[in-house]
């Protein structure tokens, strides 16, 4: 009997690390939407040939700690690919990262597996390095199987780049039970975030695209009931200015990307790990709404509060 229990618990102690290694593993469902993040690091989830090398190179716009080169794009089809697992069929937005370097392959190849077949999305990765970029929204079927790829052939030149993909369920459920009297400038950063992933649209202020001023306007409508115009220089006129020293998640950071004045507006969402400064905004028609760092390329003109 003793030797039975042992085997018993022994037993049962492996299915428990099985289980929770499986948990640890499985792409996790969040609660504002469901989305899914693989680098070509994500263990049993990123499969190239060995054409496709790792590199660190670019260590600051990286996804994560590397990516994956393909030096010599050819005829032989060796696309990289990623494992995506999807809850239901649905409509999903699809985006990539890859490192910033000018010397990348200008006509990249992505293949996005569709309910209807395959699709291709070719992109300058050339541009656009260290942040998400669209490739689309597609209608994906439910289950888990290798849904994106990069192509190993292409018309351009340059070395092609894997780092990685994210899928984000398209929805347009972005209640929010804040109200102006209780909002916060973390009811404000959490109800932003509902909208990562959502297409820039020049002049679009919602509900499901945006452009710079529109995403502003959307968010503190819903969350605070401040109505702001559909323009970043006038938001500008709006609240009270405060120093960087000063600057609050929920603020609104007001500047521009290498023009002058007031160009762009975004909403400051407190620092990462790595004690950079992060903004939420949709960036350009070749961006989602995103949260990135932002001094880098960033020429703040101002930061604003407008609660209380």
């Amino acid at each position: 009997m003793r030797r039975q229990g042992i085997t018993l618990l022994t037993m049962f102690f492996a299915v428990g690390v099985a289980a929770l290694i499986s948990f640890l593993a499985a792409p996790k469902a969040h609660s504002a939407t469901y989305y899914q993040v693989v680098d070509n690091a994500t263990s049993g989830r990123f499969s190239a040939s060995s054409k496709w090398i790792s590199s660190n190179y670019h260590p600051r716009t990286n996804y994560g700690s590397n990516n994956r080169v393909l030096k010599r794009p050819g005829s032989t089809s060796t696309n990289a690919k990623y494992k995506i697992k999807t809850p239901a069929k649905a409509s999903y937005r699809v985006l990539a990262r890859w490192p910033s370097d000018p010397g990348y392959n200008n006509r990249t190849r992505f293949y996005i597996k569709a309910a209807s077949g395959w699709k291709a999305k070719v992109v300058n990765q050339r541009q656009n390095g260290g942040q998400w970029v669209s490739l689309g929204t597609y209608t994906l079927d439910a289950g888990d199987s290798y849904r994106v790829q990069v192509s190993s052939k292409s018309a351009g030149r340059g070395y092609i780049i894997a780092d990685a993909v994210k899928v984000v369920k398209a929805t347009t459920s972005k209640s929010t039970t804040s109200t102006s009297s209780a909002a916060t400038g973390s009811d404000i950063v959490a109800f932003a975030r509902k909208q990562i992933g959502d297409p820039y649209v020049y002049g679009a202020a919602g509900p499901d695209a945006f452009d710079c001023s529109g995403l502003t306007q959307f968010v503190y409508k819903k969350v605070a009931n401040i109505s702001l115009p559909h323009s970043a220089k006038s938001q500008y006129s709006y609240g009270r200015s405060v120093s960087r020293s000063e600057l609050k998640p929920g603020g609104l950071i007001f500047g521009n990307a290498g023009g002058s004045g007031i160009q762009h507006v975004g909403i400051y969402a407190g620092k990462n790990s790595s004690g950079q400064p992060l903004m939420i905004h949709p960036g350009n028609e070749q961006t989602d709404v995103e949260i990135t760092p932002y001094e880098s390329w960033y020429t703040v003109v101002g930061y604003r509060h407008l609660l209380k």
